[in-house]
């Protein structure tokens, strides 16, 4: 007697679901390679000036800004008021100050002497419509006193500049300070 042979069978109907999900994972593939999101917490970075960590970077729409934060309150103030999340980052008020720059990507940082008395740390930003970048620079490397930050784009251009409120509070506290010793020596 001989075997008959084995026949397989195969409805096109059934393979529907299955070239379906065939080309939603081939698309989706194609999609995070043109798209891919950049790692949020990165290396520390060095440009030839101050290293400096990204904690968060995205999208954001918003008016031109820059702040420092110099401790957590403040850190959890700025991006509550800019709407983003924390980002996933061990913010330490103690030994990092952060900058959040809006619709610019900060490229490296600086510290030069300044005219007079103190400092200048100059920020290089990028700017960037509808993108914010946030960093993390160790404390000891801009603490300064009279240190002013100047935000400059690629040209040199002076974008914005800012006195941290640390330093104008020790400002305010000397100036009493004076104020008292001179009363005194009346």
């Amino acid at each position: 007697m001989k075997k008959k042979g084995k026949f397989f069978v195969v409805e096109v109907r059934r393979l529907i679901p299955l070239l379906f999900l065939l080309v939603l994972l081939l698309s989706l593939t194609v999609y995070d390679n043109f798209f891919r999101a950049e790692q949020v917490v990165a290396p520390p970075e060095e440009v030839g000036g101050i290293m400096f960590t990204t904690t968060d970077s995205g999208v954001l729409s918003a008016p031109v800004s820059f702040t420092l934060v110099a401790d957590y309150e403040e850190w959890a103030r700025v991006s509550r008021d800019l709407g983003l999340a924390l980002p996933d980052y061990p913010f330490n008020a103690a030994q990092e100050v952060a900058v959040f720059a809006v619709n610019g990507e900060i490229q490296g940082l600086n510290v030069l002497p300044a005219l007079g008395e103190g400092v200048e740390i100059r920020v290089e930003v990028e700017p960037k419509e509808k993108y914010f970048h946030v960093i993390t620079v160790d404390r000891r490397d801009v603490d300064h006193d009279g240190a002013v930050w100047n935000f400059v784009d690629n040209e040199n251009r002076l974008l914005s500049r800012i006195v941290p409120f640390w330093e104008r509070k020790d400002a305010g506290a000397e100036a009493d300070e004076k104020d008292e010793e001179e009363k005194d020596a009346k």
